[in-house]
């Protein structure tokens, strides 16, 4: 029994004693008195435990009683009493409205802990988890453990630099899709990939909240977030750039230079130049391991297969993670692989960061920073030295052209502009130059209703004929060099320029044109032989046949006069281009940053 001071309780208590005949022993007899002015307000005697409650009837007529527990006489009647009868004279029941004030209660401490809960402790408490489960998939000695780890960093930097700071302090319970949108749709609509980065984490940390509450807390991504977020992202799709490509013609006079002695023991230039000769990701070239290299030993061709983890698409087939190639590129890498197997032969990647001391005993692949560096802070700073520019052709202002773009999107504009020489119908298929840069079906229809696959000889040849254009100024300035024409020589070799430039109006390839000479005379060989014996007839043979060589040779110096003036001309656009969007201000300005 609680203590007991009230003389009017210690007066109540004796009476109830008395009236039940006191027995401490007897537990179960209870004895009940009604409290003199105070109407249906009883005391009762259950043991040693006093209480009191309150008769009354419900609104349906019911009788109950509202038990005060743990109050004193005095606070009953001073103010439980007053107020449970206020609530009856209302109609109200006491112990529903009891009830309804714990519920409240009991809610507004939940809601105040749940105020406590701040986006950023579900953040950490997720970040937590996702590096647990990514590591515990690896082991932590192993590289694929470092660049598990690394990605996995680069993931939650970019989220916490653009959407934590906004979201950090406030009560994860309090978020809605609304508050959501305010930070969106700036994001989406200035820096859309960006955006689209920040969203997938977003996303995870909420639906991983969900789980953990077993439901009780919503995730405030809901359909009304895309639909308020539509016209941010068309906004920021439309400001979305892509990589800066040079005009294609002007890449035999830049590989050129790429592939000059200046970068010979250059790696990020190495695999820059492999990248264009490719038509391939960076990714795929610096991590590029020589198990997976496949070189033919009759022709040189071949193909490399892009491991999954290497790949953009992580889940793509076979087939488009494997890379042709042509002949050159096989020697090259026959070529390297021979240098390497010199200094190191126990190295597996083909392009080995070389610029770490110990690459021969711990061989790791260049980072894709390393490339970009590359062909900003030394690239461009060499060739704006020199006073060429090289820009994204469609950019009036700026744009320094990159080997992402360098590679593929000029790969893929000079596939698709190359025309039969005979026909004059386009010489390689939309599908083919989509399987070379390993592009599948776009859509589920298209890919259901189109099952026509590309040829390993079609890969081949094209990626053959992408070798030759790239390393056309090279051999071009080699032939040239190799065999200088005089004075009367140039001349008449532009007399035959001018002739084939006028048939090429009429639509005559040079092509079509040397071919056409080498027939001729092929027919007057035929003629010949067919007249029988005669005089002179091998004589005469013989001087057709040396006329053929002559017409090949002249049609082949003709061919690299012109790709080597057409590469003269691309240089005199880079300088005019270097004075024309200042050239000079931009050269300080990359140097300032490869100071820094």
């Amino acid at each position: 029994m609680r203590a007991i001071s009230d003389p009017n309780e210690l007066k109540i208590l004796t009476s109830l004693k008395q009236k039940r005949g006191y027995n401490p022993q007897n537990k179960n007899k209870i004895v009940k008195l009604q409290i003199s002015g105070y109407k249906g307000l009883y005391a009762e005697l259950r043991g040693e435990n006093l209480r009191f409650f309150l008769r009354y009837s419900k609104a349906n007529g019911k009788k109950t009683d509202r038990v005060y527990k743990g109050l004193s006489l005095s606070q009953i009647t001073s103010s439980a009493l007053p107020y449970d009868r206020e609530l009856i004279a209302k109609g109200l029941d006491p112990i529903e409205e009891q009830k309804k004030a714990r519920q409240q209660a009991a809610k507004l401490a939940e809601d105040n802990k749940k105020q406590k809960i701040t986006f950023e402790d579900v953040y950490l408490q997720w970040k937590g988890y996702t590096q647990k489960k990514t590591l515990s998939k690896y082991d932590v000695s192993t590289e694929e453990s470092y660049k598990a780890l690394r990605d996995m960093n680069r993931y939650f930097h970019v989220f916490e630099k653009h959407i934590l700071p906004s979201l950090a302090k406030t009560p994860i319970y309090s978020i809605t899709s609304y508050h959501l949108t305010e930070i969106f749709a700036p994001l989406y609509s200035e820096h859309y990939a960006t955006a689209n980065k920040c969203a997938t984490p977003l996303g995870d940390i909420f639906s991983w909240y969900e789980r953990e509450t077993k439901g009780e807390f919503k995730t405030p991504i809901t359909s009304s977030f895309a639909i308020n977020l539509r016209d941010s992202r068309k906004e920021g799709i439309g400001k979305t750039k892509n990589f800066n490509a040079p005009d294609y013609r002007a890449l035999p006079v830049i590989f050129g230079h790429l592939n000059s002695d200046r970068y010979e023991n250059n790696t990020s230039a190495l695999v820059t130049q492999f990248c264009i000769l490719t038509a391939c990701r960076g990714q795929a070239i610096r991590k590029l391991q020589w198990e997976n290299v496949h070189i033919n030993e009759d022709d040189a061709t071949g193909y490399f297969i892009i491991p999954k983890e290497d790949n953009k698409i992580k889940d793509a087939p076979k087939e488009l993670r494997t890379v042709y190639f042509g002949s050159m590129v096989g020697a090259l890498l026959t070529n390297l692989k021979d240098k390497q197997i010199a200094i190191a032969p126990m190295v597996k990647y083909v392009f080995p960061n070389r610029y770490r001391k110990d690459w021969a005993e711990h061989p790791k692949p260049l980072s894709e920073n390393a490339i970009n560096t590359f062909m900003r802070k030394t690239f461009h700073v060499n060739e704006l030295k020199e006073g060429y520019l090289w820009k994204d052709a469609d950019n009036e202002k700026d744009g320094l052209i990159h080997a992402h773009a360098t590679s593929r999107a000029c790969f893929q504009t000079w596939a698709l502009e190359q025309k039969d020489p005979k026909t004059g119908l386009p010489r390689y298929s939309k599908e083919l130059t989509e399987a070379c840069l390993l592009h599948a079906k776009a859509d589920q229809y298209k890919g259901a209703y189109d099952r026509s696959r590309v040829s390993e000889e079609e890969l081949c040849r094209i990626k053959g004929d992408w070798e030759d254009f790239v390393f056309s100024f090279v051999f071009a300035g080699s032939e040239i060099e190799a065999n200088p024409l005089n004075g009367i020589a140039l001349e008449d070799l532009q007399d035959h320029e001018a002739d084939i430039q006028r048939l090429e109006k009429q639509g005559q390839s040079i092509e079509v044109q040397e071919e056409a000479d080498i027939q001729r005379l092929e027919n007057e060989i035929q003629d010949i032989q067919q007249e029988g014996v005669g005089t002179n007839r091998s004589e005469k043979i013989r001087e057709l046949r040396e006329r053929q060589k002559a017409i090949r040779k002249m049609y082949h110096v003709i061919k690299s006069y012109r790709i080597y003036t057409h590469g003269l001309m691309q240089l005199a656009k880079a300088q005019d281009d270097f004075k024309k969007y200042g050239g000079e201000g931009l050269l300080r300005k990359l140097k300032e940053q490869k100071e820094k």
